[in-house]
């Protein structure tokens, strides 16, 4: 009783805490407990989108002691609430600090495996954000124990908020693979330069996409109609690729990225002519 008793003061002391060290699996297997932050598919800056953090395959615990990680630059912390996992008073929050807010669940010295609702977090949409905004849970080590104090596995799966906006992919159109800054590198060239390629794909956040034009210095690199970017030359060559994005809406996004080819990774640096 002593023992638990003196962990959990660490943990009330802990929730004021804005920047643990991080533990917790991503990977996924079946049957195995997993939080689960959702996404929100379509906001605009100044709205207050709700993100659920929901728990699956609940294993028996007392005590669940994440942060909650978000992209400040995009978002702004509004409120958390609490879910119907654990008792209305098992709920404590910290302040927001950086990008950061701890939250504490104690569900007193009674083990709960109930599966469905951990917590509701809104965020505002910040002005200028554009893109997707990460939310996502940081555990520091031991987070989620037993009522014996045994540390209990699990899997934690991150959300994103998408705000609408002109996105340009590399690879297949997933939020993962979206291009966040505008400098995107390929691998160096070989003697077949002409089978060095980039995938392109364009899509507009939250809209459904009537048609894309693609333009770029073909001087330097070719694009097709379908995105696909090969380099115009046997050495190193950057451009801007531009995107014209027509939404079925009628309305028109453009968004750039910058691809580049070199020759060899110690040549990276030569002039572009």
């Amino acid at each position: 009783m002593k023992n638990i008793k003196k962990f959990i003061s660490v943990l009330l002391a802990l929730v004021l805490v804005l920047a643990p060290s991080t533990a917790g699996l991503t990977a996924f297997a079946a049957g195995e407990m997993t939080f689960t932050v959702s996404n929100v598919n379509k906001s605009k800056p100044g709205d207050v989108v709700t993100v659920t953090v929901k728990v699956s395959n609940s294993k028996p615990v007392c005590a669940v002691n994440p942060t909650v990680v978000y992209d400040a630059d995009k978002l702004e912390f509004v409120s958390a609430t609490n879910g119907d996992v654990f008792a209305k008073n098992a709920f404590q929050i910290g302040e927001a600090y950086e990008g950061k807010v701890r939250i504490l669940y104690y569900n007193g010295l009674t083990n709960t495996s109930k599966n469905g609702t951990v917590c509701t977090l809104k965020f505002k949409v910040l002005s200028g954000a554009t893109g997707y905004a990460d939310v996502k849970l940081d555990f520091p080590e031991n987070s989620v124990v037993n009522q014996k104090e045994e540390a209990v596995t699990f899997a934690n799966k991150a959300g994103k908020v998408g705000i609408v906006s002109a996105v340009i992919y590399a690879g297949e159109q997933k939020k993962e693979n979206a291009i966040e800054e505008k400098y995107y590198q390929k691998v160096p060239l070989f003697a077949s330069y002409r089978k060095q390629s980039v995938q392109l794909y364009a899509g507009v956040i939250g809209e459904e996409v009537k048609k894309v034009e693609w333009s770029v210095d073909k001087d330097r690199l070719i694009i097709d109609k379908d995105g696909l970017v090969v380099p115009n030359r046997p050495w190193y060559c950057r451009a801007n690729v531009t995107a014209k994005i027509t939404c079925k809406s009628g309305a028109v996004y453009e968004q750039t990225v910058m691809v580049e080819f070199y020759k060899l990774a110690f040549t990276q640096r030569l002039p572009v002519f």
